[in-house]
């Protein structure tokens, strides 16, 4: 019985088809005539969507890549302006009749718990003399107090027996630098000075040791109690746990 409804029915399709197509032809009926683009159009738009989507996340791709590659550019134009910084200080050394006499590696801290020394890997075989000043690319370290042949014992700014004669650079207010085993004491300030939070100190070769205008360190903390002078805090520019490498100055005073 299924079959028979089947062949009647696939029967009736295949005339019914005949008929349209013949009259078709003779032109006896008419259809509606619709654009195939205005069928597409719906898939069409949906295919515009997707690309805007993919064309979007390209563009941003491209901005992201290109942002990360600007701010390269700035990490290296601040490396060389950081370099710049570099060279015109070392000018200014050789103008302030400085010069390097060698460059020595920190080796060891001091054998004394209750000293702040270093020592380095050149001595008087080196040319290294007692009392002369150390230095690093981030300012004073301090300075040297023993030599052997080939190593030397360095005296930090942090030590309490180390002392230099500095000048803060703001305003030209001199007064004297102490260690206090951590940090640094600004010693002889009175206090009517103007002092602040904030500024720098360079050495001021008033002591015949240390060559003017070598950077020594950034006021941190002030306090105007009874008497006649500031107690003020120094912060050294290093720290004695990141000195790696320094360098022997020698003066031709």
């Amino acid at each position: 019985m299924f079959k028979k409804t089947t062949i009647i029915v696939s029967f009736l399709i295949v005339l019914l088809s005949f008929i349209f197509i013949s009259c078709q032809v003779k032109n006896l009926i008419s259809f509606p005539k619709f654009s195939i683009l205005f069928l597409l159009y719906p898939i069409e738009s949906v295919k515009s969507f997707i690309s805007d989507i993919f064309t979007v996340k390209e563009e941003n791709q491209k901005l992201k890549e290109e942002l990360y590659q600007l701010k390269l550019q700035q990490k290296s134009i601040e490396s060389l302006l950081e370099e710049n910084i570099r060279l015109r200080a070392l000018l200014q050394l050789k103008e302030n009749k400085k010069e390097i006499l060698t460059i020595a590696k920190v080796i060891s801290k001091g054998f004394n718990s209750f000293s702040k020394t270093i020592w380095i890997d050149k001595g008087s075989a080196h040319g290294v003399k007692v009392n002369m000043p150390v230095i690093n690319l981030e300012g004073l370290v301090g300075k040297v107090i023993y030599t052997s042949s080939n190593s030397s014992e360095v005296l930090l700014i942090t030590d309490p027996n180390f002392s230099v004669s500095v000048r803060v650079e703001r305003n030209q207010v001199e007064g004297v630098l102490s260690g206090d085993g951590n940090f640094c004491i600004l010693k002889y300030i009175p206090k009517d000075e103007d002092i602040k939070v904030g500024d720098r100190l360079i050495t001021s070769g008033l002591d015949g040791v240390f060559p003017e205008g070598i950077k020594v360190g950034v006021i941190t903390n002030i306090e105007r109690k009874k008497g006649f002078f500031q107690n003020i805090e120094v912060t050294p520019f290093q720290s004695d746990s990141k000195i790696k490498e320094v360098a022997i100055v020698k003066t031709s005073q």
